[in-house]
Order: C-alpha cells, then sequence, then structure tokens
C-alpha cells in the first residue's frame, strides 16, 4: 500500500510538472489542494509502512476520494477535449492506483 501512494505522489508530480500553472481563488485554496495532492499521499504512506490496519483504513479513505476525483476529471477531459494523451495517460494511471489502493486496503482491514 506504501508502494501505491508513493506511486500516487509520483503521478501528482508528473501532471503537475505538465501544467505548472494553476489559478486558486485564495492562498488557502492553493496550500489546501497542495496538501490533499502532494502531501496526503507521502503521510499515508508513511502510516501504511507501520502496519497499524488503522493506516489501511486511512489508505481506503483516501483512494476512495482520490478515485472520485479522478473519474470526474477524466469525465471533463474527454468531453471538453482539451488535454493530452499524456495527460489521460497518467489520470488513468492515478485512477487505477486508487482502485488498488482501495481494493487492497479493504482485504487488508478485512482480514486481519
Amino acid at each position: 500500500m506504501a508502494a501505491l501512494c508513493f506511486g500516487l505522489f509520483a503521478v501528482a508530480m508528473a501532471l503537475d510538472a505538465l501544467h505548472p500553472e494553476k489559478e486558486f481563488s485564495s492562498d488557502l485554496g492553493k496550500y489546501f489542494w497542495n496538501g490533499f495532492q502532494f502531501g496526503l499521499p507521502i503521510v499515508v504512506g508513511g502510516l501504511c509502512v507501520t502496519g497499524k490496519r488503522w493506516a489501511c483504513m486511512v489508505g481506503v479513505m483516501y483512494g476512495t476520494v482520490g478515485l472520485a476525483l479522478d473519474i470526474a476529471t477524466f469525465v471533463q477531459s474527454t468531453t471538453a477535449e482539451m488535454d493530452s494523451l499524456h495527460d489521460v495517460g497518467l489520470l488513468l494511471m492515478a485512477a487505477l492506483f486508487n482502485l488498488l489502493l482501495i481494493a487492497i486496503g479493504g482485504r487488508r482491514v478485512l482480514t486481519l
């Protein structure tokens, strides 16, 4: 699970490198989004390394929110046809990582 979280961090960095300029209505929104996108996968991955059962549930919750955002972004990018194939590929990779995070974490929580 930790490897998936660190993979999500790497995908987020790659997507941010493709589109570095984003507009936020406030600095708080910018810090919140960057914390969710970059900081939370590192924290969740670190918690999963500890081997605590509740850390797996945290990973499941993060994966659920991340997968919902990935699906919404994918639908928006395919209907608007604004994103390149690189963007869509990285987005699908992030969605796969989030789905695996939900499946693996959920199995671990339910079987321990």
